[in-house]
């Protein structure tokens, strides 16, 4: 009986170890794909930060104005407003009975 025993420990201990080299194996593998993530990330704001620094010197008036001389633009002149005319009221709906008149005798 003891023997037995001593067999079923045995397996058992054999067992636990199996399955704690599994899972710190696991945990690595998953601890390298995070750290991996949070590199490409790092590397994803970097990049970022870098392309809103571009943008902004590229955005900059004094940078715009020459080229915008260039292509023959021009700030904008009081002659150039347009009044516009106050909007019309839409026409009335016309009557109903006509529109059902004419919708018969419309061919099909």
């Amino acid at each position: 009986m003891q023997r037995m025993l001593n067999w079923f420990l045995l397996l058992a201990t054999l067992t636990a170890t199996v399955a704690l080299y599994t899972i710190t194996y696991d945990a690595r593998r998953l601890e390298a794909k995070v750290q991996a993530q949070e590199r490409a990330l790092e590397r994803a704001e970097r990049d970022v930060n870098v392309l809103r620094a571009e943008r902004a010197h590229l955005a900059r008036p004094e940078r715009l104005e020459p080229l915008a001389r260039e292509l023959g633009l021009a700030p904008i002149e009081g002659r150039q407003y347009l009044r516009l005319a106050p909007l019309q009221q839409p026409d009335p709906p016309a009557d109903p009975s006509r529109q059902n008149a004419a919708a018969a005798l419309a061919p099909r």
